[in-house]
């Protein structure tokens, strides 16, 4: 499985997702997720999951997190995992253009069939899939391996503001 044959798997799921409801769409995501992968061969479902994985280290980011803890009035270590999965989930414009700015999130969260910006069960679908098709676990995961901290400068509360002006007056707290 190559990148653009991945991000054509996410873009494939996505098309299930009604823009004109809140709710339900990442259910339906996640189901039409799996559909796709469990009719995949098995190679093609772990390249699928070893590239998945690879995007969600790289989105380890101390600007992204920010845009969590913006966007979502604080983020935990487990929020921001979960934030990483929606990210992915959203396709590949979105998680290109939140990589280069995290910014662009801006326009995109709390937007038409936006739910939450946390995804957890998109996180683990592959792997599902991989059970369903009696493929163990392996010991130890190839590739790449999660980054001890996140790439880039630290913030603080008090300078979110300053740094992330578009998601701050879109979802900034009033009070800080």
């Amino acid at each position: 499985m190559t990148y653009d044959q991945f991000w054509q798997t996410i873009a494939a799921s996505r098309g299930v997702v009604d823009r004109n409801r809140r709710d339900g769409n990442m259910d339906r995501q996640a189901e039409r997720l799996e559909e796709l992968l469990s009719v995949m061969s098995v190679d093609d479902v772990q390249a699928f999951d070893r590239i998945f994985t690879q995007f969600y280290f790289d989105a380890y980011t101390y600007d992204l997190w920010a845009a969590a803890y913006i966007i979502e009035g604080g983020c935990s270590d487990d929020g921001f995992m979960d934030f990483r999965y929606w990210l992915i989930s959203m396709g590949r414009a979105i998680y290109e253009a939140a990589m280069a700015d995290a910014e662009s999130l801006a326009d995109v969260a709390g937007g038409p069939g936006i739910e939450v910006c946390a995804f957890e069960e998109f996180g683990r679908i592959a792997r599902r899939v991989l059970e369903q098709k009696n493929v163990p676990e392996p010991a130890e995961p190839s590739g790449a391996s999660h980054p001890r901290e996140p790439v880039g400068e630290w913030w603080e509360d008090d300078n979110l503001p300053e740094r992330f002006p578009k998601l701050w007056s879109r979802f900034g707290e009033a009070d800080a």
